[in-house]
């Protein structure tokens, strides 16, 4: 196959990869912006020219041939050589410009991402910046990020990371709440407590302590959930109950008073704590939007 025979197979291969990723048709045409359709033509196209099948497809499930299997390694390696040029030209620019992709958790990024992000949209208008807020794992290759930003003390294996901050969970109630029902002394005390949780599955009343190595779990009840920070918050304040928060989330108000934080001697065990990291795809060329954005965040967390 010669080379005027070659370009035009070669956004038929990009769409094989992002079909192959996706795992789907229908979700890589939501991806590419393209119909159904135009994705599954894009593919016989490609298999029809190479003579080969490279899918077996039925109506419910898609799966890589023997050929098409070695046929996708190939092609990845051929997209990363194309990220790797653009990355290229970009580390070379004088000045700092062009799309950065961001992901980031949803509280994160509401209550503490957000300004900072502003500010750097200020301070480098010729980035377009492109945010999007999730909680679940976000894949930076797959998804097409440039940057993802999570609370973890377990990165992501073979990306470059930066430690921005930390984040603990925090259990605390309202003064009045406390003065009503008394204070816990000991885990075994929320028993008896209007315990607030997020209430997405029956293990979000399931909490859990550590303290000089030894752990507990409680199982507590209340009168409200929801799997929203603000609105817990809220009836936190409203002295409805006890409830735990990403420290972050709820540092005014533990620093106003309007909050009390208990069990301090205990560690509160569950997600959204650890390390906040930036990670980003390792590459002999960075793209100047990721490290001047990266370097800004590093700056701005430092206090």
């Amino acid at each position: 196959m010669d080379m005027n025979q070659l370009i035009p197979l070669l956004p038929e291969m990009a769409i094989f990869v992002k079909v192959v990723d996706s795992g789907g048709f229908s979700k890589a045409s939501i991806k590419l912006g393209m119909a159904p359709s135009s994705v599954s033509r894009s593919i016989t196209r490609l298999e029809n020219t190479l003579e080969e099948k490279l899918l077996q497809r039925t109506t419910r499930q898609m799966k890589l041939t023997a050929t098409g299997q070695d046929v996708y390694n190939l092609c990845c390696d051929m997209m990363h050589s194309a990220q790797l040029a653009i990355s290229a030209a970009q580390s070379d620019k004088t000045e700092v410009s062009g799309v950065l992709r961001v992901a980031a958790p949803k509280a994160l990024s509401k209550q503490i991402l957000m300004p900072m992000v502003l500010d750097f949209m200020q301070a480098f208008p010729k980035v377009v910046l492109q945010l999007k807020v999730v909680d679940h794992y976000i894949d930076p290759i797959s998804d097409e990020v440039d940057v993802i930003i999570r609370i973890t003390d377990n990165p992501a294996q073979g990306l470059i990371g930066q430690v921005l901050g930390h984040c603990r969970l925090v259990l605390c109630a309202s003064p009045d709440y406390l003065k009503q029902h008394g204070v816990p002394d000991h885990p075994n005390d929320l028993i008896s407590h209007n315990c607030l949780c997020l209430g997405e599955n029956p293990l979000d009343r399931v909490w859990g302590f550590t303290k000089d190595n030894k752990k507990m779990s409680i199982n507590v009840r209340g009168s409200f959930s929801v799997n929203h920070s603000e609105i817990r918050r809220e009836a936190v304040l409203k002295h409805i109950g006890i409830s735990v928060f990403p420290e972050f989330s709820i540092q005014d108000k533990l620093e106003s008073n309007e909050v009390i934080e208990i069990l301090k001697d205990w560690h509160v065990d569950g997600n959204y704590q650890g390390d906040i990291v930036a990670q980003y795809a390792q590459s002999k060329y960075i793209p100047k939007q990721i490290k001047a954005f990266v370097d800004f965040l590093k700056d701005r967390f430092k206090p």
